[in-house]
């Protein structure tokens, strides 16, 4: 019989906390049980193992991104809006390093619930690319030109790459204006044509 208040969403969010705690890889089902006061055995009431624990981890990390980025692009249009969710993403990852680290972990899963949140985080970019223009597979090219900007930088940021001869924040916003300036040039050209 599953101990009363112990159900799926506190065993995930009980396994975010200790990997935030003490970092991705250090997460066993032994830890987690000890930190939520059961024995091992009892969390296969919640989870099937640790795999399913890590997807369920990866899907919490997406939506928690994806809301940050929703409302930060809220009533935004183009630069606008790509600016803002730049911000969230990276404040994202600064408050939820080994979260982040899970969504790139584990980006190939059959899970239909990950694979669902994974395409409303892309949704969001392409909402926002979809303003400069209609073609879908620029959309795609330029959501992904984007979100390797935005994981290049916050992967070079996690590990101490860059420097204090200029604020990280700095280069950021140089290098989203100079995308931003890349896709009205484009889209310009599109109109003219």
């Amino acid at each position: 019989m599953p101990r009363q208040g112990l159900n799926t969403e506190t065993v995930v969010k009980t396994a975010a906390l200790l990997i935030e705690e003490n970092g991705y890889e250090s997460l066993t089902l032994h830890k987690l049980a000890s930190k939520l006061n059961v024995k091992p055995a009892s969390l296969y009431t919640h989870i099937q193992g640790i795999d399913e624990l890590y997807v369920s981890l990866a899907n919490m990390a997406l939506k928690q991104l994806s809301s940050m980025m929703l409302d930060a692009a809220k009533g935004k249009k183009r630069g606008d809006a790509l600016r803002a969710v730049a911000a969230a993403y990276c404040e994202y990852v600064k408050q939820n390093p080994e979260m982040y680290r899970i969504i790139m972990k584990i980006p190939h899963s059959n899970s239909e619930e990950l694979i669902k949140t994974g395409r409303a985080v892309k949704s969001i970019l392409f909402d926002v690319l979809s303003q400069y223009t209609k073609e879908n597979d620029k959309i795609i090219l330029y959501s992904r030109y984007y979100h390797s900007i935005l994981h290049g930088f916050v992967s070079l940021d996690q590990t101490g790459f860059f420097d204090e001869a200029l604020p990280a924040d700095t280069s950021l916003s140089d290098i989203i204006n100079n995308f931003i300036e890349q896709l009205e040039k484009i889209s310009q050209s599109m109109r003219r044509n």
